[in-house]
């Protein structure tokens, strides 16, 4: 049913949400888009040079590939402090300040790293640098769930980590057409281009309005009315909106805590299942994304010049994965996806680990690149949709955080494998670790796909007490 010109006024939350669930797809929802995927863009950028410039690093430098192994997982250190930092603070002052303040710690920890003169100091930098960028990419990821439309959020994580094609095809041709023909102190001039940040930041806190879910959460009601009542003004201008479908909400409340989290049981399950599935996939991930390239030189004896193109290939490929994950990821149950594109991504990672021929590698790299891809926008899409609003950053940070333990692992770890037996025994573990840990995902994880926030959650606690879950309708619970 629809309604012409009215505008429902009421302060109760529920229909606070209602309303905003209602929105259509509109230009300010592409404008967000568009200043996250710059965000995010570099927040992966920071992340992929060290990966890319490894080989450069060590080449003038006295480090070791130990040495290495440990800068890369300094990094993911800082990313799990980042999650579970990020993501309290965020429950308690509101999505858009953290995003806003993180940016900017990212931005000083990447200057900090081109200026470090010591393996001890490119560390300390190096997780600077991982609190920042771990903190903004969780409270950004929650932010896309609580203020995108329900039927629209796989879109739009699909369209911000387009600042992953990005960051990713800059950073890979930097490396390729910068690194080998430069200074042995020109890796540092890279980093420079993670500050840029700063300039990021103030943007993001006059253009994007603060998450109406925190401010319902927080019984914060006026605020979230004026936020939803401009986004209706500029919705009517297009025509008329759908009657608001009310579904149930959590009473305000203050600042949740641990302990709240702890005395939930749905949510423990949820967060242990997730962290599982999440801790797996990253560990795969990173040893293919920092042992790719470091492989094709110390394993496979390419060239640098030879192997930066290569991965530079590989990044252009990648291009293609945000297209295809607008392609399914809100056709298809989120959890069910996950374990599909998992055990696909295993079959290149295998053949990769066993490639010696310049096609294969960069046929076999370029296909892994996209279908590791689309795990991750998965990842990023399901995460923030299975916790409920007063819990929702603290939760997600604490998933990301014990996911970012796979990161980490996979500096040393992939030492230790490469060190062991080349590039095949990074790439058969990566392959492995995507099979076995998307499995509890896909049984146990709630379904999200096309439900709002609120029907998640409701679900979720019915089956925690032992009630059968409400039949489901796409917005309403």
């Amino acid at each position: 049913m629809n309604r012409p010109n009215a505008v429902v006024r009421t302060d109760k939350p529920a229909s606070i949400l209602a309303r905003l669930d209602r929105l259509p797809v509109m230009a300010s929802h592409y404008v967000w888009a568009a200043l996250l995927a710059a965000n995010l863009m570099l927040e992966y950028y920071d992340n992929a040079i060290f990966a890319y410039a490894s080989p450069t690093i060590k080449a003038h430098t006295n480090l070791s590939t130990e040495q290495i192994g440990a800068i890369s997982s300094a990094f993911f250190i800082g990313m799990i402090i980042g999650a579970l930092v990020g993501g309290r603070l965020s429950d308690q002052w509101g999505r858009r300040s953290v995003l806003v303040w993180t940016t900017v710690l990212y931005s000083l920890g990447a200057l900090a790293t081109a200026f470090a003169p010591t393996y001890e100091t490119i560390l300390a930098s190096r997780v600077i640098t991982g609190i920042g960028v771990q903190a903004a990419t969780s409270v950004l990821l929650v932010y896309i769930a609580e203020m995108f439309p329900g039927r629209a959020r796989g879109r739009f994580v699909s369209i911000v980590t387009i600042g992953f094609v990005v960051s990713g095809i800059g950073a890979a041709a930097l490396a390729m057409f910068y690194l080998p023909h430069s200074s042995s102190q020109a890796w540092r001039n890279l980093f420079l281009g993670g500050s840029v940040g700063l300039l990021i930041a103030p943007l993001a806190r006059f253009i994007l309005p603060e998450s109406v879910r925190w401010c319902v959460a927080r019984g914060r009601f006026d605020r979230a009315e004026g936020i939803v009542s401009e986004l209706e003004a500029r919705a009517l201008r297009r025509g008329p909106l759908d009657e608001p479908a009310i579904a149930t909400v959590q009473p305000a409340a203050a600042a949740p805590t641990l302990r709240d989290l702890f005395n939930d049981k749905a949510l423990l399950r949820t967060i242990a299942v997730l962290t599982l599935g999440y801790f797996g996939a990253s560990l795969a991930y990173y040893l293919f994304g920092q042992w790719g390239v470091y492989s094709l030189v110390y394993s496979l004896k390419y060239s640098e010049e030879h192997a930066y193109y290569i991965q530079f290939l590989w990044n252009v490929i990648y291009g293609a994965t945000p297209l295809v994950a607008m392609l399914f990821l809100d056709r298809y149950e989120r959890k069910s996806a996950i374990l599909v594109v998992s055990v696909l991504s295993a079959l290149p990672l295998a053949v990769l680990g066993i490639s010696a021929t310049s096609w294969a590698v960069i046929g076999a790299g370029g296909l892994a690149a996209i279908i590791t891809g689309l795990v991750v926008n998965a990842y990023y899409t399901y995460i923030p949709e299975t916790i409920p609003t007063q819990l929702r950053a603290l939760g997600s940070g604490i998933v990301m955080s014990g996911g970012r333990f796979g990161g980490a692992a996979a500096g040393v770890l992939g030492a230790a494998l490469f060190s062991a037996s080349g590039m095949a025994g990074v790439m058969l573990a990566a392959a492995a670790c995507y099979i076995v840990f998307s499995i509890p995902v896909a049984l146990f994880g709630p379904r999200t796909t096309n439900r709002s926030l609120e029907a998640v959650a409701g679900d979720e606690t019915g089956a925690a007490n032992g009630a059968r879950p409400c039949p489901d309708t796409s917005m309403a619970a």
